[in-house]
């Protein structure tokens, strides 16, 4: 038996940094800022490296390190580039048994550009990881966690994967993609309340709920109500916050400097996963997640940064809040 079984996407990795890349504020942007860059122009791009992400095989590779015993079930292309995702689980001791070499499409691409103070723009080219269906999955996963991340919209997938890890006592995470979110909250509402964990960002957690961005707490309380567990906002720089129910636990963030913030988000969530199941209550989880986290984007890629088991980069002890839920 698996500890812990990630589901997801998988890609190669090419991060691009450059001092032309200049964000510029719009109040229009989703974020609130874009990148532009000029049409006919030539950008000079001083560092360029490649890497592995897709949230299914950076989530893997922190339980792997944590050494629980991880398999993952990704979709990669019979390329070069799927031969490096395997690779690359395979070196941090993640089972690639359950990967799957698609013949036809090629392995999913994400050209990163990134800028001065570590945030980026993504360029993604979903490829094989985009076409799940439910005959790529063995008849049964036999593991204590199942981690569920972007299955690319295929919402009947994961209703099937949710309702079986449940019926056979499996706890089940969720960290869902943007397909996943595009179905809405009357569509999820019923497979996030069998849900153990849901992670979310602050921004997706409002999109979804349809609860305002600047109304934290209603935010977060609302996201825990969907989960049959727990439930989590992240908010960046701003740390997290999780809930359980009957109380709020907030954490806020190292002060080091980012250099990519490229799998932040699958480094705290599975961070947060390790930890409960290590520790078994919310504090112990939040600290290693946001070490984890904290930790990735040090580093170019998602995965580098990503902690060993028994190691601690930061000194200081982050204080964690606890409100009692009104």
């Amino acid at each position: 038996m698996f500890d812990v079984i990630t589901v997801g996407s998988a890609t190669r990795d090419v991060f691009l940094k450059s001092k032309e890349f200049k964000p510029k504020r719009d109040r229009s942007s989703p974020t609130g800022f874009n990148l532009p860059l000029p049409l006919g122009s030539k950008l000079n791009v001083e560092e360029l490296i490649f890497e592995t992400g897709g949230g299914a095989t950076n989530t893997a590779v922190t339980f792997a390190r944590q050494k629980l015993n991880t398999a993952c079930i990704c979709r990669v292309g019979d390329d070069p580039g799927g031969k490096a995702v395997a690779e690359s689980l395979e070196k941090d001791g993640v089972s690639t048994e359950f990967v799957i070499k698609d013949r036809e499409n090629y392995t999913g691409y994400s050209i990163i550009l990134v800028v001065k103070n570590g945030e980026r723009t993504i360029l993604v080219f979903r490829g094989a990881s985009g076409d799940f269906c439910e005959e790529d999955f063995p008849k049964s996963l036999d593991s204590k966690w199942l981690v569920i991340t972007s299955l690319g919209g295929n919402i009947k997938l994961l209703n099937s994967l949710v309702k079986e890890a449940k019926e056979k006592g499996t706890k089940v995470a969720l960290i869902p993609g943007g397909g996943e979110l595009e179905s809405g909250l009357r569509v999820l509402r019923p497979i996030f309340a069998k849900a153990d964990v849901v992670i979310m960002n602050r921004e997706e957690a409002s999109e979804l709920t349809g609860i305002s961005f600047d109304d934290k707490e209603k935010l977060t309380h609302r996201t825990c109500l969907l989960a049959a567990g727990i439930g989590v906002v992240t908010d960046g720089e701003n740390g997290a916050t999780a809930c359980d129910g009957n109380y709020f636990y907030h954490i806020g963030t190292h002060s080091n400097s980012a250099v990519d913030r490229t799998g932040a988000g699958d480094a705290f969530a599975s961070g947060f996963i390790v930890g409960l199941i290590k520790y078994e209550n919310i504090e112990g989880a939040l600290e290693l997640a946001i070490d984890n986290s904290s930790s990735v984007v040090s580093f170019f890629g998602a995965k580098k940064g990503i902690l060993r088991l028994g190691e601690r980069p930061f000194r200081e002890k982050l204080p964690i809040s606890k409100q009692k839920v009104k």
